[in-house]
């Protein structure tokens, strides 16, 4: 029993330190015990040697002091003697002249050079003991004014102890510190009160749900308090009140030994679990992954995975929200309408809320591709079937909204790895084509018969009058980089071009109109037909070589040439070299010469990719064209402009029959000659435009059809995706030929459409404050370096009242130059309220009336007036192209909620 009360090593060196801080050259110290030192006599600590010795009469203190001892030696001698006990000799020769006494309390109030402790402390003696167990090398810091309180000890206790370093700890930190597995390891190893006491302090910091937290720490032999967050953040939502309540029971059996934690502390606990996972997404996106997967685990171990599309953290709930998609969609696609989407756009934002979405972003754009095609067919219900009168009107119709189709329609080829979600695809997939065929056979009739009138009309370009109409006009005010995407359809321009004009490239149309004119692939539409005529300027049949050598003599482009600087045309070949892998440096010299007015370059992209036989999912961007990046960026340098085309176009292959015939039938993998009866899918077509020797030919408008071996797609029949040639003109400074203009956005409404959220409901206005009798008139009132307001009588209230309050007035003011003016803000506000606070950048641009191009620096501008001290009331997503308003930060940042 005595030596329960004896001194513990650590205690020894704690009042040998808090003697030697005041005393440096003390080196005999004894101590008064009650009980006997029965350790070893020899410690190192660092750098310091201790002798302990237990002293039990005057003689062995005398013996004790003359054992020699070196310099880096501090002599402890222990008995249960008294001073008056020891000679004057003995006491002379000990530190402060005396028996000390261990006093756990009295030893931290020195080493911490305290005159006071806090009461919170004192009543526990372990806590001493702690302190004097986790001295740091340099020793503790001063207490703050002499007094060691609650808010110094504990942050050094846990931080020795169980590895938490937080000054100020909070259920997000401790949350962090849970996914060290050795740490958690070290608090349940920990004696009852450390635990009990740790526990008191951390929910006095962290609030109640940390107790919770701690409880469950106290039972896991995993790392598992994270996940368990996530999981509550199933259990313990609302919407799934009374329907988890055996899944509920076996997480409190198997997590929290049978007790019921409170669902306000549970709730607390998911909410910042997520914000740790959101965290650690950025910093170590594969534990984070770990942890996600662990969460799921669980969920499936307590029967809860069916409602995990309430987490938007777990995977499986990722998957479970595009099921709902394709349920949703296939729903659609069964009713006698689609006028009601309402559900079909709530499920697509609940994918797009989930925060696996942003890796997930091709699957994310094939939902948005299903809910545009969804709205398309929609547009067309309820409505006469209007028919194109002309062939120009058909090819018009393609290049505007046709293309937009095909590229939405043909993104679904794909499928999804969920199987309700890939088989609604598969349904709307061949739903909508199902329509795109009916309009095929409708165009390639009116093309046969514009083909065999030989129409000269201007409303659509042929292929080989395109360098006469288009590039000549514009070699004729300065430089041009001719940019020929070998197969590019309608549909990968479109797609191509959204991420074209979003990196500094302007599309300009030709004078008086809107947008550029359709070009029209030669017949049949192939390469050695149609790139041939494009290049030459006539109809020809052609090699790369003949294509070269008719462009440098092309009379309309060499009118607008220096003597010696001919139109220069560049094939894949010479493109890129050894030394520059991307562009060869010939290249990059002729398109910086200010002598060469025209430079003419091939690419072969989309062509090659047709090769392929397997189903390739390809985005068309930048990026994926090898060498367009370096193609543009040189062109930019040099102030080019940049006409960017096709010579014809291409179909995916989408099932297609393959189709065989006799060699005296054969022509290409997508026509025939024309002998014999052409099939329900088949047009004769005859003219002066149909290339072959004879002028007459055998082609397929569906696009379901192949003569030749199965690819990845093919071309050189009637279809529109084949025959139309998309013409793009680029500029990338304002320096552009007068007489064109910018283009405006051309997507169709239903391809930017965002309806509000909830089913048909914009979200409720908050209550604003009462008008301010200062304020009256204040809208109007403006000084003369004011921009000029034009206000709209049927914005809502609390932009005018926004536009009008001393808050915004200061935060333009402080914004600097170019400030948009308050009519700019009051549309751009009211377009993003009207749609529920969310639009993508085309469907803004088009409310605004405000090229695509120019947007990104009005936002950045808006930005700077809405942002009030940092926080993103005005917030572009990049990545899924889109502008998000939140109305309830705004109203309390400028001050006008009640």
């Amino acid at each position: 029993m005595t030596n329960l009360t004896a001194p513990s090593f650590s205690q020894i060196k704690a009042k040998v330190a808090a003697i030697q801080q005041k005393i440096p050259k003390a080196r005999v110290i004894g101590i008064h015990s009650p009980g006997r030192w029965t350790d070893k006599s020899v410690w190192t600590d660092g750098e310091i040697d201790y002798s302990i010795t237990q002293c039990d009469s005057p003689l062995s203190f005398r013996m004790a002091l003359r054992e020699p001892a070196s310099e880096n030696t501090t002599k402890v001698l222990i008995t249960n003697l008294h001073d008056q006990d020891l000679g004057e000799d003995i006491l002379l020769r000990l530190a402060k002249r005396q028996l000390l006494q261990i006093d756990p309390w009295q030893i931290v109030r020195s080493l911490f050079d305290a005159h006071a402790i806090d009461p919170r402390l004192t009543h526990h003696t372990w806590i001493a003991e702690s302190l004097l167990d986790s001295i740091p090398k340099g020793g503790f810091s001063p207490a703050r004014g002499g007094f060691l309180d609650a808010e110094t000890v504990w942050p050094l206790l846990l931080s020795h102890s169980i590895g938490l370093r937080d000054e100020s700890p909070d259920l997000t930190s401790l949350l962090k510190w849970s996914l060290n597995n050795d740490a958690t390891a070290r608090f349940r190893s920990c004696g009852p009160e450390f635990q009990k006491g740790a526990v008191n302090w951390l929910t006095e910091k962290a609030g109640p749900a940390a107790a919770a937290f701690l409880h469950c720490v106290q039972r896991l032999e995993r790392a598992d308090a994270v996940p368990i967050g996530l999981c509550a953040s199933v259990i313990y939502h609302p919407s799934a009140i009374g329907k988890l309540e055996k899944a509920t029971g076996k997480l409190e059996e198997r997590y929290f030994g049978g007790t019921t934690p409170r669902a306000d502390d549970m709730q607390r606990w998911s909410g910042t679990a997520t914000e740790v996972i959101r965290t650690l997404r950025d910093t170590d996106p594969k534990f984070c992954e770990k942890i996600i997967g662990r969460g799921d685990e669980i969920l499936c171990e307590i029967g809860a995975s069916k409602f995990a599309h309430l987490s938007d953290t777990s995977r499986i709930g990722f998957d479970e929200r595009l099921a709902q998609v394709g349920t949703d969609i296939s729903k659609l696609l069964e009713a006698p309408t689609l006028d009601n989407i309402s559900e079909l756009l709530e499920s697509h934002r609940a994918v797009r809320r989930h925060d696996h979405a942003f890796r997930e972003e091709r699957r994310l754009q094939r939902v948005e591709m299903a809910v545009r095609l969804i709205r398309w067919l929609g547009s067309l219900q309820g409505q006469p079937q209007i028919e194109p009168k002309s062939f120009d009107e058909a090819a018009d119709g393609h290049l505007l909204v046709g293309g937009f189709v095909d590229w939405a329609r043909l993104s679904l080829r794909s499928g999804d790895p969920v199987q309700q979600l890939s088989a609604a695809y598969a349904r709307l997939f061949d739903r909508v084509t199902e329509t795109r065929e009916r309009q095929a056979r409708i165009f390639a009739k009116l093309l046969a018969d514009w083909t065999a009138t030989g129409s000269k009309s201007t409303e659509v370009i042929p292929v080989e009058r395109i360098l006469d109409q288009v590039v000549a006009p514009l070699a004729d005010n300065g430089l041009v980089l001719v940019i020929v995407v070998d197969g590019m359809s309608v549909a990968v321009l479109r797609e191509l071009l959204t991420d074209v004009t979003r990196h500094e490239w302007i599309a300009i149309s030709e004078p008086g109109r809107q947008f550029n004119r359709p070009g029209l692939a030669t017949i049949p539409s192939v390469t050695e037909f149609s790139r041939a005529s494009l290049l030459s300027g006539a109809l020809r049949q052609g090699s790369k070589e003949i294509e070269q050598k008719q462009f440098e003599k092309h009379s309309g482009l060499l009118k607008y040439c220096r003597s010696g600087s001919p139109p220069i045309l560049f094939h894949k070949a010479g493109l890129s070299e050894t030394e520059d892998t991307v562009l060869a440096a010939e290249v990059r010299k002729e398109i910086a010469s200010t002598h060469r007015r025209v430079v003419g370059v091939v690419v072969n992209a989309v062509d090659d990719h047709l090769l392929k036989g397997e189903q390739i999912d390809t985005r068309w961007s930048r990026d994926e064209i090898k060498v367009l990046p370096a193609l543009l960026h040189e062109a930019r340098i040099a102030r080019r402009l940049v006409v960017l085309l096709s010579d014809h176009g291409h179909v995916l292959d989408c099932h297609a029959k393959g189709r065989v015939y006799q060699d005296e039938l054969a022509g290409g993998e997508r026509w025939r000659t024309d002998v014999g009866t052409p099939e329900s899918d088949e047009f004769v077509i005859e003219g002066s435009r149909v290339v072959p020797k004879g002028h007459r030919i055998i082609a397929p408008w569906s696009e379901g059809v192949r003569f030749g071996v199965k690819k990845n797609g093919y071309h050189g029949g009637l279809n529109p995706q084949e025959m139309i040639v998309p013409i793009a003109v680029l500029a990338s400074t304002d320096d552009y030929p007068s007489d064109w203009s910018e283009q405006p956005i051309d997507t169709p409404a239903w391809w930017d459409d965002v309806s509000p959220i909830g089913p048909g409901k914009a979200e409720p206005a908050p209550k604003l404050k009462s008008v301010n009798p200062q304020d009256k008139g204040r809208l109007f009132d403006m000084s003369e370096d004011d921009p000029v307001t034009v206000t709209d009588s049927q914005s809502p209230a609390w932009i005018l009242r926004l536009i009008a309050c001393s808050v915004f007035k200061d935060q333009k003011r402080f914004g600097g130059r170019g400030i948009p003016s308050d009519d700019i803000f009051t549309r751009l506000l009211s377009a993003l309220d009207e749609r529920g606070g969310k639009m993508t950048s085309a469907a803004l641009s088009r409310a605004l009336e405000f090229p695509a191009v120019r947007l990104p620096g009005l936002l950045a501008k808006a930005e700077r007036v809405l942002n009030v001290d940092g926080y993103d009331v005005l917030r572009r997503d990049d990545a899924a192209d889109t502008i998000e308003l939140n109305r309830d930060l705004l109203l309390k940042q400028f001050d006008l909620v009640e």
